[in-house]
């Protein structure tokens, strides 16, 4: 049986974030259309889907090609809501940043006016705290959801996906603030996303644990990240798409920080058999320095060392009773998963 009879596309959906939205929305009743780039990975994501929620039928696929309008006039037909979710991913940049700011900018937009022309109730968008904290003077800071990150600010050569997420967003308001739109917005900004993988495919947030546990890191530098559990985005981005007083919000979706160091105590910690690879010192920051004049992955970071971000999740607390997992949850649960499924 479906909850209401309501209809949601899900873009992105063999993506992380997007198969963890579905089961949500699956498990809860809602008819799920999910789109993907290629329509060959259809009846892998449908084993997995099926794997973890109750899809009775009450799911359907359909490309969805960012870059292609035709695609989504196709995909939002005969839709009641939208969780955009699809993105490009920062681990397939080429050398040209428009690699990621374009898709990434024109697929939300294109997502947008089939909505709005569909007449869609509400999107749920997929952003990032990468729209909110960059680009800032500031070495040390709270941000809320009234920050966004300063793309023409003091701080130079942003990353790409830090511009890439700014931009998409930025111009999803933009558009959907216009007198004669009247689909909803919601923005969900989600720090580092770690918790369970449903396949062996991994997120670039999982990343970093994966090269922890692989040995791969062999010192770490002096920086933190906003940790989430993927379970907890995918809730808030159930709860963002029924709350009707959520419309028109952004929400910051993140627990609390923990350092490179504290990620690799609790996964030594953790996994006795992997304690040799996994390195705990810290490395001094000049010596990072140095070593990113050699290694481009390295130069990628010098611009977090030395700052402490920390993020104000009261809005999403306040208003959804949210209460997110701890991180060190995520990050377990994340590491079991990446064994369970042969990563490391």
């Amino acid at each position: 049986m479906l909850k209401n009879n309501k209809h949601v596309l899900v873009t992105g959906i063999t993506g992380f974030i997007g198969s963890h939205i579905a089961v949500k929305l699956l498990n809860a009743g809602y008819s799920v259309r999910g789109s993907m780039r290629n329509l060959d990975r259809k009846d892998s994501i449908l084993k997995i889907l099926s794997e973890n929620s109750a899809v009775s039928g009450n799911l359907e696929f359909v490309k969805g090609e960012l870059t292609e309008p035709g695609d989504w006039d196709r995909a939002v037909e005969g839709m009641d809501y939208i969780m955009h979710v699809a993105s490009p991913l920062p681990f397939d940049l080429k050398k040209d940043a428009n690699d990621l700011i374009i898709p990434a900018r024109e697929g939300t937009l294109n997502v947008l006016k089939a909505a709005v022309k569909h007449k869609v109730k509400r999107v749920v968008l997929t952003s990032s705290i990468a729209a909110i904290a960059h680009g800032h003077k500031e070495k040390v800071r709270t941000y809320t959801e009234e920050d966004w990150t300063d793309l023409n600010g003091e701080v130079k050569d942003l990353p790409p996906y830090v511009q890439s997420k700014t931009i998409a967003e930025s111009e999803a308001w933009k558009y959907i603030n216009q007198p004669e739109v009247k689909t909803e917005l919601v923005a969900i900004n989600p720090g580092y996303v770690f918790g369970p993988l449903l396949e062996k495919d991994y997120s670039d947030s999982a990343l970093i644990v994966r090269k922890l546990m692989a040995g791969e890191i062999p010192g770490l530098p002096k920086i933190s990240f906003s940790v989430v559990d993927v379970r907890d985005v995918a809730k808030m981005h159930l709860w963002a798409l029924e709350e009707p007083s959520a419309a028109g919000n952004r929400f910051i979706c993140v627990n609390k920080s923990s350092s490179y160091q504290e990620i690799a105590i609790t996964l030594k910690n953790a996994f006795p058999d992997f304690g040799k690879k996994i390195k705990t010192f810290v490395l001094p920051d000049f010596f990072i320095r140095f070593y990113s004049f050699f290694n481009k992955d390295t130069k990628a970071i010098t611009i977090e060392l030395g700052r402490n971000r920390t993020f104000d999740n009261s809005k999403a607390v306040q208003m959804f009773n949210w209460e997110p997992r701890s991180n060190k949850k995520a990050i377990l649960s994340l590491a079991e998963s990446l064994i369970r499924f042969g990563v490391v």
